[in-house]
């Protein structure tokens, strides 16, 4: 129910923007004709009926801005795991659920008393959506239950020094909301001196989300392509609804509904040799931006060219497309920070600023490479995880910070040092608890019953992990189990997964992670063949237990992560 309360909150989120931008044009007409009559055919209607049709049109021309106000609200509280988001979100989905019937019937009888051929095809597919979507916010809502777990991850605290702050948030959601609306109307202006089409209704949003996409894939791609240039791995390649990753050494195409509407996007891109310049870096982050001031231009140069032309009938996508590349760039430069996440121009500032913040950005950078070279979790950078971990004492940046150094210790052979950093992991978790995927859990159902014997507590880790239902049960998963399974006193059951487990890993490739895959599965079957009573590192001091997921994991979502407004 979590995941379909998500996707009718991204709805929301969507119908608000919509809604508003519309009350922008509709709102002034409820004013300026409030006293013109209606062009109907004669005898259509009598003088009260007339009158009570003006009357309602009025009220049309505000139901934009009276429903966009509503979804935001309801969008907001469902966010943010407020007290009151059920209430917003019933009252929403209400909303567009009661109107269903009557905009219809107001659209059909319309259509017979103005001089129109036919009902317009978007009317009827807008209210069909919006009245879908009522019915699915009422089932997703009903349960009084339903606003205890937010539908987004709570915001994480700001941490001193990142170079953003709630001033330069606000700086930034004034200036894309102003250039929007600054460059339609510029558009809109030239197309008035045009004899170009214009399109409205449904066809007018599917333009919109298209070049929302269309924008946010050209600015991926600028990074991807620019770090590919550089010598980097892609790992990760995500565009709305739509995720490319690579899972167990092989790509994955994921597409996840709750995010449909969703406008951001990532690329991961891990560096071939970890003590690469600084500039490069800098450079594959700058390209993203680049590549929408490229994407804007372009789209501009398309639209004023689009009269007499093929694609004269695309030209509004164009233009939208034009708006959305030009305000991306600016946004996107700006030290912002979106969520839990940095925009392009806060990672560019943090990495030439110095300090706690490139120690940070090397601990994710060493720990990427591993996906791609020999390097393994006993080359990481120890001296720069600990200076990072001095400064990041709470987040998800602080817990994945305490995995390495668990890693490496591990690899190292100090068990000792190896729990307590696990100790503090786990203590972080509960504040970012949202924020972690399952994949990264099977790292604390591992360690917690390979390391620590601890059954109790694998087994709440496991627990934890299910209930994010997982959708990738790959090596991991499997060696996870195996594990719980095995400190459960459950041999043949264990047995069973780790025959899985060592399945899958022998089909993964040769890099440094993948390799300590295949001996940490080597380990657990020492260990459920009782060829070890308990846990010892190798003469060579490679530890039995490596946690991988926070290591690839990390490689394909944080290392080098481009994630934008």
């Amino acid at each position: 129910m979590s995941k379909l309360r998500r996707f009718v909150s991204g709805c929301f989120g969507f119908f608000s923007i919509a809604f508003l931008l519309a009350a922008v044009s509709t709102v002034p007409l409820a004013f300026r004709n409030a006293v013109s009559p209606l062009q109907l055919h004669p005898d259509a209607l009598s003088p009260f009926a007339q009158s009570a049709l003006v009357s309602l049109s009025k009220c049309i021309f505000v139901l934009p801005l009276i429903l966009g106000y509503l979804f935001a609200l309801a969008w907001w509280t469902t966010r943010r795991g407020k007290a009151s988001a059920r209430a917003w979100a019933l009252a929403a989905s209400l909303l567009i659920t009661l109107q269903g019937i009557p905009l219809l019937a107001f659209a059909l009888y319309t259509a017979r008393a103005f001089p129109l051929e036919r009902l317009p095809q978007s009317i009827v597919i807008l209210d069909l959506l919006m009245t879908a979507l009522g019915v699915l916010g009422i089932v997703a809502f009903a349960h009084r239950d339903s606003a205890a777990v937010p539908t987004a991850p709570l915001r994480q605290p700001r941490i001193a020094g990142d170079g953003t702050s709630a001033v330069m948030d606000l700086v930034a959601w004034i200036l894309a909301i102003a250039g929007y609306f600054l460059l339609e109307g510029l558009w809109m202006r030239w197309w008035q001196s045009r004899d170009l089409p214009l399109v409205h209704g449904a066809t007018f949003w599917i333009f919109f989300l298209l070049a929302f996409l269309v924008n946010t894939l050209t600015h991926e791609l600028g990074h991807a392509g620019a770090g590919c240039a550089l010598g980097m791995k892609l790992r990760a390649f995500i565009v709305g609804p739509f995720q490319l990753r690579i899972l167990d050494g092989r790509w994955k195409l994921q597409f996840v509904p709750s995010k449909l509407f969703s406008v951001g996007g990532a690329a991961a891109l891990v560096p071939s040799n970890p003590d690469e310049p600084q500039w490069r870096q800098i450079s594959m982050i700058a390209a993203g931006p680049v590549a929408s001031l490229v994407t804007g231009l372009v789209a501009a140069a398309l639209t004023l060219t689009s009269e007499r032309s093929p694609y004269e009938r695309y030209w509004q996508f164009l233009a939208l497309l034009s708006i959305f590349g030009l305000v991306s760039f600016v946004v996107n430069l700006l030290p912002v920070r979106p969520d839990a996440l940095y925009s392009d121009g806060a990672r560019i500032y943090q990495l030439l600023s110095g300090g706690p913040w490139a120690d940070l950005w090397r601990a994710f950078s060493i720990a990427g490479a591993t996906t791609v070279t020999p390097l393994r979790p006993r080359d990481y950078d120890i001296e720069a995880i600990r200076r990072a971990s001095e400064v990041f004492r709470q987040g998800q940046h602080a817990m994945i910070l305490r995995l390495f150094a668990t890693s490496y210790c591990l690899d190292r052979g100090d068990l000792d040092q190896a729990r307590a950093s696990l100790a503090e992991a786990e203590s972080m978790y509960p504040e970012v608890e949202s924020h972690v995927s399952a994949d990264l859990l099977t790292t604390f159902v591992f360690d917690s019953a390979f390391l620590r014997r601890d059954a109790a507590a694998s087994r709440q880790w496991w627990e934890r992990m299910e209930a994010k239902k997982p959708t990738h049960l790959g090596f991991d998963y499997w060696l996870a189990k195996s594990a719980l399974l095995w400190v459960e006193n459950c041999p043949d059951e264990a047995r069973e997964a780790w025959a899985t487990a060592n399945g899958l890993a022998q089909e993964l490739p040769s890099a440094g992670t993948y390799q300590f895959d295949r001996y940490r599965c080597a380990e657990m079957q020492r260990q459920l063949e009782g060829s070890a009573a308990s846990f010892s590192p190798t003469t060579h001091g490679v530890a039995a237990a490596i946690p991988e997921r926070e290591r690839r994991g990390a490689a394909n979502s944080t290392a080098q992560p481009v994630v934008d407004c």
